[in-house]
């Protein structure tokens, strides 16, 4: 089975990458820095000699980008499974005050991108009657985040269209998940350090932990989850965001009554037990 994971040269792309390869899946592998792609790749190579490694170095954010993605992915096989894991942090302070141009081209990698590479993917997959995507969520996308509006509305669009996209799907056989990974020492989190005068005290502590520590235990889970979720006893939960570090991910298949409950693991709007007044 091919398994397509973005932003694969670092961080959760990489733990991700060598998971699904262990666990039995052929990879493509993009990001932009097709040096960094080149040394995972041979890290996998070498741990696991029987599976096809192939790389794809290009800008996401390039308009043709699904297409170049597209045409990679039918020299290699049918696609079985689709990371969405290519982020960028966006800027970071007062939804009024930060750039303009930076606040729409971070909605547009976080959210639009994902979804074209969907769109890109998700025939072939239908053609084949099988297919997992998991998008990969973030902060802001359950609860406000003050400062980071970009990031957090378009993360909080991918999981809405995650679940949107799960219902229109499932009848062709493919899965679609979100998984929030929890905090751990990233690109993004340097982003976050490096803007620490707008981040507020509180995330500029909290990435400068992560940073100085470099645990990257929350992106391991994330990698494990993904697998559970792809290739493992999750493989049919559907139209899920779950939680990597506080959900009990790995007996969810166990209770699928309650899984699959539809407010259950989704965003929604929380009613009061009784009317106000």
């Amino acid at each position: 089975m091919l398994a397509i994971v973005t932003g694969a040269s670092r961080g959760l792309g990489r733990l991700c990458a060598r998971e699904l390869a262990a666990h039995g899946a052929d990879l493509l592998l993009i990001a932009r820095d097709q040096m960094a792609l080149a040394d995972v790749a041979g890290e996998i190579k070498a741990q696991c000699p029987e599976r096809q490694v192939t790389t794809l170095g290009c800008d996401l954010g390039d308009a043709e980008a699904p297409l170049y993605v597209r045409q990679a992915a039918e020299q290699l096989g049918p696609v079985g499974v689709l990371v969405n894991n290519a982020a960028v942090q966006g800027p970071i302070g007062p939804a009024w005050e930060v750039p303009w141009r930076e606040f729409e081209g971070a909605l547009r990698f976080d959210f639009l991108v994902p979804v074209a590479l969907c769109r890109a993917i998700i025939p072939s997959m239908k053609a084949a009657g099988q297919g997992w995507i998991v998008n990969i969520s973030g902060g802001g996308a359950t609860s406000p985040r003050p400062m980071f509006a970009a990031y957090a509305a378009a993360k909080t669009a991918l999981v809405r269209f995650t679940e949107t996209l799960a219902i229109e799907t499932v009848g062709y056989g493919i899965r679609v998940n979100a998984v929030a990974p929890g905090a751990f020492a990233s690109g993004i989190t340097k982003a976050v350090y490096a803007a620490a005068e707008n981040a507020g005290v509180d995330e500029a502590a909290t990435a400068r932990k992560l940073l100085d520590s470099q645990k990257t235990a929350n992106a391991e889970k994330a990698a494990r989850l993904i697998v559970y979720l792809t290739l493992g006893e999750g493989r049919d939960v559907t139209g899920k965001l779950i939680s990597a570090v506080w959900d009990g991910w790995e007996s969810l298949h166990r209770y699928p009554e309650v899984v699959m409950h539809k407010d259950n693991f989704t965003l929604r709007r929380i009613l009061p037990e009784s009317e106000p007044g």
